[in-house]
């Protein structure tokens, strides 16, 4: 009898620490069994949370996990080879096929911030080629990686039911799975904030040994070389760590652990600063909207957007309700770091676009989609049924759909681009020996020059009239170009010309150095976004000379 008295004794002092009754009711919940030290009345603090239990099918969380992220997978790669490339996946290629002394002297002046992924693209492509399905296949596999990690990051704190909400969501939300078919670092991006965030909170455990806190900075780093606004979860992970229940005792560790990756990530963040022009252009444009800020980031459409922000908000309610309720303490946790997540990076990001230069653009906070996943998830995780769950689910599933079929349509990068289009146009109409001029009138990410490196199939064998200098024997992104005006003794021995252009009268200076010397327009092709025209020498009649180049 004293024996148990002097057991129970022990335990109540133990719960009462800050933050552990939660923990512990949460797991009582879950139908999981409290950790051994509680269990035999030691007073060795535990764990926030435990290792997941089997259910007697045996399916562990890492299996889940794996299968999620394969399902996952499966959805991002579907239809990514359909669109068209654009502009900003033609630098990636043209960066990445670049040797590596042309690309360090391209790093060194401009997308520094994306030095680590053209690094790997530069292997990569090397090793699969570049079609469409090829260099877009790692950004699909991230965003798998993402939903995965996001189901074990909420599975710390929370039942299955809630974790599988939490991945199924990211897995829809429409500027995720864009950035599924994109080769672009942005979802190598959500994957390592994801998998970062899981990783601080096994360190915050205690489940991990602390050598880890190295790997961890080292992890932050890295991450900021692949998109730099990942940098911004330090202050989320900050949040993380002051309202861990072992607070005291890690918050050093995580000191330590920003201090390597400030120290690492201090070459990449003064590249940062130095190249900051390259965005400069946006000082002209409207960078920070509402709607941009709350339709645009994360969900794309209205619809979603507000079925999404009242599940979000009612997350909160739902976290105030019970905010005594010991059963909720985990999902409070996993809620506070959620609405971090969603908010710092937005914050900073804004503030800085008001107050120093531009930097604020939706789609590079794709990062934190996994936060407004989260809420969501701790919103659901109220119903008490499975099917309950599921009709949330299927609900933004239903909402999200629009996006994500347009998103695997031929033209729907940037505004139409269509270059498959414009290349398989060019090859009908020029034979090799051609010539072939581009209007350079539009902004760099539109421009049909960018048709040639992205499918170059269709150029093969043509004269570029317009090139000066190519963009890999420069330390910039594009290829240097002149007027036809002023390269006009290149017509000399051509007899036919193709014109690509974007914009309506920008091609119209070469064009009119092309009827001087003596070429008529014989084929106009229309196509989503650019125009493809053939120009043709006119036949000279007897006794008549060919006019001057």
């Amino acid at each position: 009898m004293g024996g148990r008295r002097a057991r129970t004794m022990t335990v109540m002092s133990d719960t009462g620490r800050a933050g552990t009754t939660g923990f512990r009711s949460d797991r009582a919940a879950h139908g999981e069994r409290p950790p051994a030290a509680a269990r035999s009345g030691t007073r060795a603090e535990p764990p926030a949370a435990p290792p997941a239990a089997s259910p007697p099918s045996g399916w562990s969380d890492r299996r889940i996990a794996f299968l999620v992220g394969i399902a996952a997978t499966a959805l991002g790669l579907a239809g990514i080879w359909i669109p068209s490339y654009w502009g900003d996946e033609a630098a990636t290629l043209m960066s990445a096929r670049r040797d590596w002394a042309s690309l360090a002297a391209l790093l060194g002046t401009i997308d520094a911030v994306h030095g680590l992924y053209y690094a790997f693209m530069h292997l990569w492509i090397d090793l699969v080629g570049t079609s469409p399905f090829a260099v877009r296949l790692p950004s699909g596999l991230a965003f798998g990686a993402a939903a995965a990690g996001l189901y074990l990051l909420v599975r710390t704190r929370a039942d299955r039911g809630t974790a599988l909400v939490a991945a199924s969501v990211l897995a829809m939300t429409p500027r995720v799975t864009q950035a599924a078919t994109e080769a672009r670092p942005l979802a190598f991006a959500t994957a390592t904030a994801v998998w970062l965030t899981l990783l601080l909170v096994r360190l915050l455990d205690g489940r991990m040994p602390r050598a880890w806190w190295w790997a961890y900075g080292a992890g932050v780093a890295a991450a900021g070389t692949l998109n730099l606004y990942v940098l911004l979860l330090v202050p989320v992970h900050a949040v993380a760590a002051i309202m861990h229940p072992a607070r005291r005792a890690r918050l050093g560790a995580f000191a330590g652990g920003v201090g390597v990756a400030a120290v690492l990530a201090a070459p990449i963040m003064a590249a940062a600063v130095s190249q900051r022009e390259q965005i400069a252009f946006r000082e002209d444009q409207e960078v920070v909207t509402l709607t941009g800020v709350l339709v645009g980031q994360w969900f794309m459409l209205v619809s979603l957007a507000v079925v999404a922000w009242a599940l979000v908000v009612a997350g909160v309610v739902l976290a105030l309700v019970h905010r005594a309720d010991p059963a909720w303490a985990g999902r409070r946790w996993l809620l506070a770091v959620a609405l971090a997540w969603i908010v710092i990076p937005t914050t900073v990001l804004v503030a800085v676009t008001a107050l120093v230069t531009p930097a604020y653009t939706p789609r590079y906070l794709v990062f934190c989609a996994p936060g407004a996943a989260i809420a969501i998830a701790v919103a659901a995780s109220a119903l008490r049924r499975g099917w309950q769950r599921a009709l949330i689910v299927v609900a933004v599933a239903a909402l999200a759909l629009p996006a994500y079929v347009d998103q695997r349509t031929p033209y729907s990068k940037n505004a139409g681009t269509d270059w498959q289009d414009v290349s398989a146009t060019v090859e009908r109409l020029a034979e090799p020996g051609d010539g072939v001029l581009f209007d350079e009138g539009v902004r760099p990410s539109r421009r049909p020059r960018l048709a040639m490196h992205t499918y170059p199939d269709g150029f093969a064998g043509l004269r570029d009239l317009g090139l000066v200098r190519a963009h890999d024997r420069t330390d910039g992104l594009w290829d240097v170009t002149a007027p036809l005006a002023e390269v006009v003794d290149r017509l000399r021995g051509i007899d036919r010309v193709v014109v690509v252009s974007r914009s309506e009268r920008g091609a119209d200076d070469d064009i009119r150095v092309l009827l001087e010397a003596g070429f008529v327009e014989r084929e106009r092709v229309q196509l989503e976004s650019d125009v493809v025209r053939s120009f043709e020498r006119r036949p000279l009649s007897a006794g008549s000379r060919e006019p001057p180049a």
